[in-house]
């Protein structure tokens, strides 16, 4: 048997079958699509599906960015303005750096205050004044009011027995507690702790 000859002709006979079967097949699938839009009802808005997928998870995690911004100080002339930073607080070392410190404190000089008339300047406000420098410069010193006997019993100077309470302060030195007279800067033993 012999094998067929393409001819031009066939050749082109073959192409326009293989064409004509591929409109048909595009006429057909535009037909259903039209038969299928023309059959379902129509509806009002916009169909919005919600797709949840219960196996995702999310979780906030939050991050703090330290950011350092590098600005050029003005040089300037004096100011009037005076910055106080917290000083770290600290109990006295030793007996002799308190006995410096008040000296330079001027807890050793009386201090007069001047006030409104009416009101009353005491030992409260001496004590008072004490612990405030006491503070600024980074020593704890604290406030404390004594009996008149008690009082009488430790110091050198003495209070007049109508007066009941007095002011002072007093400080811890590794555990020695000591009484501050700051109206004269008189400093004496007070307790041994444990």
């Amino acid at each position: 048997m012999r094998a067929p000859i393409w001819t031009n002709k066939t050749f082109w006979a073959c192409e326009m079958t293989l064409v004509s079967k591929s409109l048909v097949a595009i006429g057909a699938l535009a037909l259903v699509f039209w038969a299928g839009t023309c059959v379902s009802p129509a509806e009002s808005g916009p169909q919005i599906r919600t797709v949840i997928e219960p196996g995702i998870k999310c979780r906030l995690v939050e991050s703090h960015v330290v950011r350092y911004i590098d600005e050029p100080v003005i040089q300037g002339g004096n100011t009037e303005q005076v910055q106080r930073l917290p000083a770290e607080l600290r109990y006295f070392s030793d007996l002799e750096e308190m006995r410096l410190w008040l000296a330079t404190a001027g807890a050793e000089v009386t201090s007069v205050y001047f006030q409104p008339s009416g009101s009353e300047v005491d030992c409260d406000d001496y004590a008072l004044d004490l612990q405030r420098k006491a503070l600024a410069d980074g020593y704890i010193l604290s406030f404390q009011v004594i009996r008149g006997s008690e009082y009488n019993a430790f110091f050198k100077s003495k209070l007049p027995s109508a007066q009941t309470l007095h002011a002072i302060n007093s400080a811890i030195i590794g555990n020695n507690v000591y009484y501050i007279e700051p109206q004269t800067g008189e400093v004496v033993f007070a307790a041994y702790l444990d």
